[in-house]
């Protein structure tokens, strides 16, 4: 395998290349990006052990890396079975990832490796670094935490253990929160906790290290946790998410009173899941027939293909003539946004369709769209729009033109969407459809639980 032993020497082409990268991530492929709690981040130059829950795959690694503004490049550690191809190893390199190998990714030798990769983790760290891992060693598909591993820990240790316990290592606690894991334009929270270090629990590292391995992944893990939607009972997963998506705020009323919308739901959220998991343990009964009302309504939605937005709301014919006056009106920009930008922006989706992990998409479609598809078709635009024109002004003003019509593009298509299931549910309403009076009488009783 290649050498990784400067791999936390600052690079001045990977600091250039992440001012285009953190300006696509952070203003356009997102709409909004909540930071909360930024005071609590260490001075650069502090030994700080970035750690965080794991939900959306190469998502998460860039809102950390993006949460600084200090020009600092943390160290990431990733699995290490990635790593196979000298070829990609040499990419992951550049990009400032190191390798964490598991029994079952390969062979004892890749095991061994751990210990020397561990090493230069401590020293990373020792020479005041900043070094970002995953503890729960896998992203999750939803709202939900795993265990944490071992891997943190011993790391944690090894470094105050290089410096004879008096490195002062901070470990930075993250929650990282999308209000849409899969699609474009969807906002982004990251809360960061308070750091803590590990001086409390050295004296029992020194006596029993793996004694000291669980106490440190309790603290840390108890810390995430009291930042995230976190919905322990998997038996009820679906009914939980979707109750508390019909019983909290709606973002665009929360924007209205807060800068902070994405973290008020959130918190709404876990008020919600500790309010049903009181239910479950005080009223079981109670409990049991408010899943089971749910589990109904969301079979419902599915049979009927609407969405929770839709019921019981009070939509009106002229309301459904008006907005679809509008976009006839508004179509001929939404013509002009799909012809310059849906080649690059579908061109993800077949290797996205492809992938067995849903929660990679996201990756696919930024690392894909922000890397290669749109800038290789802007470049292809522009070369044809300078010869059809001849003049190199026009060409420019086209691409800037195009550019900005792909957020029109993509805004139309969700009216329009929006429309047609509201003109549905409109249609199915006034023929008295059965199965949509069953719906609005599971949602008024669900919502009866909320109170």
């Amino acid at each position: 395998m290649i050498n990784f032993d400067k791999i936390n020497e600052f690079s001045t082409s990977y600091d250039i290349n992440n001012h285009y990268l953190r300006f696509a991530h952070n203003h356009l492929y997102y709409k909004d990006i909540e930071i909360v709690g930024r005071e609590n981040i260490p001075p650069r130059g502090t030994p700080t052990l970035v750690i965080s829950n794991h939900q959306n795959g190469l998502m998460d690694a860039l809102a950390i890396l993006y949460l600084f503004d200090d020009h600092r490049q943390p160290v990431f550690i990733a699995r290490g079975d990635i790593f196979r191809k000298d070829f990609i190893a040499k990419i992951l390199r550049y990009l400032k990832i190191l390798p964490a190998f598991r029994s079952r990714d390969g062979g004892r030798d890749d095991v061994k490796r751990n210990l020397d990769f561990m090493e230069l983790e401590a020293r990373i760290l020792n020479e005041g670094g900043t070094l970002a891992m995953f503890p729960e060693a896998g992203h999750q598909a939803g709202h939900f935490m795993s265990t944490f591993k071992k891997g943190f820990p011993r790391i944690a240790f090894k470094a105050e253990e290089m410096a004879d316990y008096q490195l002062g290592l901070q470990i930075l606690p993250l929650n990282i929160h999308y209000s849409d894991y899969f699609n474009f334009r969807g906002r982004l929270l990251v809360n960061v906790g308070k750091p803590f270090d590990i001086k409390e629990l050295t004296e029992l590292y020194k006596i029993e290290p793996n004694n000291a391995f669980i106490a440190l992944n309790e603290k840390a893990r108890a810390a995430i946790k009291s930042m995230t939607l976190d919905i322990e009972d998997r038996e009820h997963y679906d009914e939980y998410d979707l109750l508390r998506s019909m019983w909290h705020t709606p973002l665009n009323v929360l924007g209205k009173k807060t800068r902070t919308p994405l973290y008020e739901q959130e918190r709404e959220d876990m008020a919600i899941v500790q309010q049903l998991d009181t239910m479950k343990d005080t009223e079981p009964e109670r409990f049991a027939a408010l899943m089971a009302a749910t589990r109904e309504y969301n079979d419902t939605l599915r049979a009927l293909n609407l969405r929770d937005w839709l019921i019981n709301y009070d939509i009106k014919l002229k309301k459904l003539i008006f907005k679809a006056l509008l976009l006839i009106i508004l179509f001929p920009i939404y013509l002009f946004g799909f012809l310059n930008n849906i080649i690059p922006f579908k061109l993800p989706e077949p290797l996205k369709k492809k992938m067995n992990d849903k929660m990679f998409s996201s990756s696919v479609n930024f690392a894909l769209s922000v890397i290669v598809t749109f800038p290789l078709w802007y470049l292809l635009l522009f070369a044809a729009a300078w010869a059809v024109s001849g003049r190199f002004l026009i060409a420019v003003a086209y691409i800037i033109v195009a550019f900005c019509s792909l957020f029109f593009f993509y805004q139309y298509k969700k009216w329009l969407i929006k429309w047609w299931a509201a003109f549905r549910y409109w249609e199915m309403d006034k023929s008295d459809n059965k199965l949509l009076q069953r719906i609005k009488e599971l949602k008024r009783d669900t919502i009866q639980y909320r109170n």
